[in-house]
């Protein structure tokens, strides 16, 4: 059996699902909360976010740095 490796790299379609919002909620809090989880740029047409960054955002809400910082 094989098994599937999740992608450290997603796109706003994936951290809308994970997070149950549509993208262009994604796309406001990524503007509007500072403390949401930013994406970064590779090239001009590739845009992601980093899936740990998300999930932490997911479980932890605003205070998701704090907790990953607090957790090394």
């Amino acid at each position: 059996m094989s098994q599937q490796i999740m992608p450290t790299r997603i796109k706003d379609k994936a951290v809308a699902a994970i997070l149950g919002c549509c993208k262009s909620t994604v796309w406001a809090w990524t503007k509007s909360r500072p403390n949401f989880p930013q994406p970064r740029r590779e090239g001009p047409h590739f845009t992601y976010w980093l899936r740990s960054e998300v999930e932490a955002y997911a479980l932890h809400g605003e205070n998701w740095r704090e907790a990953t910082a607090n957790a090394e």
